[in-house]
């Protein structure tokens, strides 16, 4: 290891021995003398008692003292290994692993900072490896592959761009190059104008579409040590459907298994009871704040400022539940391998979907149409699904060829399932006379969707969007 790399490591050891120390205010000490005793001699114990209670309730529910807890021991323990003077095996990883759990699974309260410190720290220490591995004699296939790394010989230099059909349009979304602010508000204030509309050159000046390109699979996964870190990714076609699921992977693994072909059979969905003998399934990285995970991703974009107009109230919306007004845009990554869909819903938020990678083909359907829609219920676990359509798109593309825009491709065979087109009908009689609009959004393409309008969205290639919801 480098002597700077050892300086680094050696500063973060300190800083965090001065920052865990516990004040007044802290909820963790709800946690009780005795748990916080054994918190610096046997952090194992306690991440085990802190996740245990994680899950006890939903997680709106969860009292913060756990989260405390769990993020203090996740500390305690990722310092336990950088001091195990052996450091045998992949430790950078060990040690990525549990303090990306801390951040997923509980927000790292008041230790975000901290945290970030550490990934720093260890991004210097990667860099200096790779650096002296390099330097070394040693063939390159004789050196041992991590886990987390990707297969290198599929990693090409870009994302694949070309789309295999492309959508015939009918109703086409108006386009708008160089919107000013004031123009986005007088639209979005008008009822007649506050329509999905696509507004071209807004993000030209971003980073993530030029000087540090995420069309590049090198340079995420050197924003992401070298493809350590931990994301949660959705397994399945959508979450409408029976088996779907979610699994926490590292971005390499994720980027090896499902944005590069690649397929692990010992990987198993966490909510389903697949098997080897199954098709892999589509695997993405889909409404997750990966930004606030990683923030050097966060400095490659900025928030349009459409996001910061005032859109007038909504009282027609019966669909859409009311939410508080955010003090700042919710951002989240949309990342995924040609193929993935979202399902027809409504967010309850207006949203500016900036396209950086990729493209992708979007239908969205006005609030006026929502019966014709099918809302969902709630489900068999109570959980309201009302901002779901109860139609399958892409089964509707298969039984109504004049729907779907991609009337020249191949339909799968089992696509429609057991339900022959009559069924269909009746089942969603005024599914089929239902009006939409529709686009491809392209990289650097913005698309305004208002709260309230239906959507269904289906990546045309490798594609990696970002969503900005505003109210």
């Amino acid at each position: 290891m480098a002597t700077n790399d050892a300086q680094s490591l050696k500063e973060i050891t300190e800083l965090t021995h001065s920052a865990l120390i516990i004040e007044q205010d802290d909820k963790i000490r709800e946690c009780g003398r005795t748990t916080l005793t054994l918190l610096p001699c046997d952090p194992d114990l306690c991440l085990r008692l802190a996740h245990a209670h994680l899950y006890d309730v939903p997680f709106k529910k969860v009292n913060m003292r756990w989260l405390r807890l769990y993020t203090d021991a996740a500390i305690r323990r990722a310092l336990g290994v950088l001091q195990d003077c052996r450091r045998e095996g992949d430790w950078v990883t060990e040690i990525v692993k549990i303090l990306d759990m801390a951040l997923i699974l509980t927000g790292a309260p008041r230790r975000e900072e901290l945290i970030e410190l550490w990934f720093s720290a260890l991004e210097d220490c990667v860099d200096g490896m790779e650096h002296a591995r390099d330097d070394l004699s040693e063939s390159p296939s004789k050196r041992r592959k991590l886990d987390t790394e990707p297969n290198s010989s599929k990693i090409p230099e870009e994302f694949p761009s070309g789309i295999e059909i492309s959508p015939t349009l009918r109703f086409s979304i108006p386009r708008k190059a160089h919107l000013s602010l004031e123009a986005f508000q007088s639209r979005i204030s008008n009822p007649e104008t506050q329509i999905p509309v696509i507004i071209t050159g807004a993000i030209d000046h971003w980073p993530a579409l030029d000087g540090r390109p995420w069309n590049k699979p090198s340079y995420l996964l050197s924003h992401t040590l070298g493809g350590r870190r931990l994301v949660p990714v959705e397994l399945g076609r959508s979450y409408t459907d029976q088996g779907w699921g979610q699994k926490i992977l590292s971005f390499g693994e994720f980027m090896d298994d499902y944005m590069f072909g690649g397929t692990r059979e010992a990987q198993v969905d966490v909510s389903s009871s697949s098997t080897s003998s199954e098709p892999p399934k589509t695997g993405y990285l889909a409404q997750h704040d990966l930004f606030a995970q990683i923030p050097s991703l966060r400095a490659d974009i900025a928030i349009p400022d459409y996001c910061y107009s005032e859109p007038p109230p909504t009282t027609s919306l019966s669909h859409i539940k009311p939410f508080s007004k955010l003090e700042e845009p919710l951002l989240n990554a949309w990342f995924g391998p040609t193929g993935t869909i979202s399902p027809l819903h409504t967010d309850p938020y207006h949203n500016i979907l900036a396209q950086v990678v990729g493209s992708k083909y979007i239908r969205l359907y006005a609030p006026d149409q929502t019966e014709s829609l099918y809302p969902k219920g709630k489900d068999e676990n109570g959980i309201d699904m009302s901002n779901t359509s109860e139609v399958d798109l892409d089964e509707a593309f298969a039984i109504w060829p004049e729907l779907s825009p991609f009337a020249r491709r191949a339909v799968p065979k089992d696509c429609v399932g057991e339900k022959d087109s009559t069924a269909f009908e009746d089942t969603f009689p005024r599914f089929r006379d239902a009006a939409y609009v529709e686009c491809v959004l392209g990289p650097g393409d913005c698309l305004y969707i208002p709260k309230g309008w239906w959507h269904y969205v289906q990546s045309l290639t490798p594609s990696f969007s970002v969503s900005f919801w505003f109210n």
